[in-house]
Order: C-alpha cells, then sequence, then structure tokens
C-alpha cells in the first residue's frame, strides 16, 4: 500500500480494494437496515395499538412447533375484538404463554396477532432505532470518506439514537419481567 503525500491517502492498487471493502461494508449495513426496519415497523405500529384491530387473546394450549433451528412456542386460543365485532375461535400467536391466560393483543391485516403494552412496544421501538441505526452509520460512512461532511454532529446524532435504544430495550426489559 502506497500513501500519497496528500492527507495519507490510499494510492495504486490498495485503492480499490479498501473502495470495494466500504462499499460491501455500506451494503451490509444497509441490508441490515432495510431488513430489520421492514420486519420491526409494522410490528411497532401493532404494540402501540396505532393499527389493527385491539382485543383480547384467551389461551387454549401452547406448544413447540417447527424444525430443530426455527423451533418456537406457539399458542393457540380465542380472539375477540374489543368491540366485540371480531371473534377468531383458531386463532393462534408464537410467543410463550400460560394456558388460560388472556393477553392484550392487536390483530393485524393478515390475520396474525402481536403483544401490546409497554413491553412489546419498547422491544419493537429498540429494534426500529436499530436499523435506523445502520441506516445512518452507512450513510454518514459515505458523507465522511467522500468528504461531503466532517461533522461530528451526524455520529453523535447516531451514538444518541443508540443510547436511546438500548435505554428503550432496559424499560422494556423491565415492563416485561413485572408482567
Amino acid at each position: 500500500m502506497r500513501m500519497s503525500g496528500q492527507g495519507g491517502r490510499i494510492s495504486g492498487p490498495s485503492r480499490g480494494k479498501a473502495v470495494a471493502a466500504v462499499a460491501v461494508l455500506v451494503a451490509a449495513l444497509l441490508a441490515g437496515a432495510g431488513a430489520t426496519l421492514l420486519d420491526s415497523v409494522p410490528d411497532l405500529s401493532y404494540a402501540a395499538r396505532w393499527a389493527g384491530t385491539p382485543g383480547l387473546f384467551v389461551v387454549r394450549s401452547c406448544a413447540e412447533v417447527g424444525a430443530t433451528k426455527e423451533r418456537h412456542t406457539q399458542c393457540d386460543g380465542t380472539f375477540r375484538s374489543d368491540d366485540g365485532k371480531t371473534v377468531d375461535l383458531d386463532a393462534t400467536i408464537s410467543q410463550s404463554l400460560t394456558a388460560g391466560a388472556a393477553v392484550p393483543v392487536q390483530r393485524t391485516s393478515n390475520n396474525s396477532y402481536v403483544r401490546v403494552g409497554v413491553a412489546a412496544f419498547c422491544g419493537w421501538l429498540t429494534m426500529t432505532l436499530f436499523g435506523t441505526v445502520l441506516a445512518g452509520t452507512a450513510i454518514m460512512t459515505v458523507l465522511t470518506l467522500t468528504g461531503h461532511t466532517r461533522s461530528r454532529a451526524g455520529w453523535k446524532a447516531l451514538l444518541a439514537a443508540a443510547g436511546v435504544a438500548l435505554a428503550s430495550a432496559l424499560i422494556g426489559a423491565i415492563a416485561g419481567a413485572l408482567t
């Protein structure tokens, strides 16, 4: 690797490798951000009761389902909307719950169910903020390396968002332990 006399910039064949490595990093950050946000934002809106049909899920029974690596607990039961207009006698939710428990849920647009409350909201908020931090890191990396910004404010904002995500995770964990 040769360093040029201008600000320690990389020149020659090593520059191409460095650019390729940064491009792979940025692509991975953006892919991770996209996947995280596509998964978390809809469930965040349901957990906050901003979307979907609110109701109560009464657990009939729970069992372990799925192949070895995809094993999870699925509970069967009855969903009844808060307004009484919607009843699903064959409702299922992928949660580890106790038979006979009645838990508040939100029915989604594809007729699945999402837990609601502080713990659920904070969990999905944490994931949404994590996806936002991944996207912001990709953007700030490109802006910094191309010389479009040398501002530390963007990096400080990303650290603040990561801090809020950690605080949200802590609040969600405490709320989940108390319920």
